[in-house]
C-alpha cells in the first residue's frame, strides 16, 4: 500500500506540471528527500519538491485526525549572483502561480485532501545565492482527515 505522503507528493508535482509554467515541467522538477542540488549542479533551472514534517490541524474529530502533509517547493535557477530585481524574474512568477493554485484550494480532493494551504518560506535563499543560484522556497501543505 502506498503511503499518503508519497501519493500526495506525486500529486503535487503533477499539479505544478499542469500549471504549464514557462520553463518548469516534470523534466526539471525533482522529488528528493532534501532540497539540495547535486554536487555537479546538474539542475540549472527548475524545482526540488521534498517532504517536510507533517502537522496536526484543528479539524480532527474523535474518529479522525486532521493531518497536514507538507512539501517544500524550492525553485531555483542558475544566476550570476546579481542583486538586481531582474535576477528574480523567472522564480517570482513560478512562486506566485504555485501559491495561487494551492493556497486555500482543494485541487487534490480525489486523494482525500480537503484543502491545501501554502506556508511562506524565504523568497530569496542567501546560501544558494552564494553558490551562483537564485532560489526561492514555499511549503504546500495538504490537509487530510484520516
Amino acid at each position: 500500500m502506498t503511503a499518503t505522503f508519497e501519493t500526495l507528493w506525486d500529486a503535487i508535482v503533477t499539479q505544478i506540471d499542469g500549471l504549464e509554467l514557462d520553463g518548469l515541467s516534470t523534466t526539471n522538477m525533482r522529488q528528493q528527500s532534501a532540497p539540495f542540488n547535486p554536487a555537479d549542479n546538474e539542475l540549472t533551472a527548475g524545482a526540488i519538491v521534498c517532504p517536510v514534517t507533517e502537522t496536526e490541524g484543528e479539524n480532527g474529530t474523535n474518529h479522525k485526525s486532521d493531518i497536514g502533509y507538507g512539501f517544500q517547493v524550492t525553485l531555483l535557477k542558475v544566476s550570476n549572483s546579481a542583486l538586481s530585481k531582474a535576477a528574480q524574474q523567472t522564480l517570482l512568477p513560478w512562486r506566485e502561480a504555485i501559491r495561487h493554485h494551492f493556497h486555500h484550494q482543494s485541487p487534490l480532493t480525489a486523494l482525500g485532501c480537503y484543502r491545501c494551504t501554502v506556508e511562506h518560506a524565504p523568497v530569496v535563499l542567501p546560501d544558494a545565492w552564494k553558490h551562483q543560484f537564485d532560489a526561492s522556497a514555499l511549503i504546500v501543505r495538504c490537509w487530510v482527515l484520516e
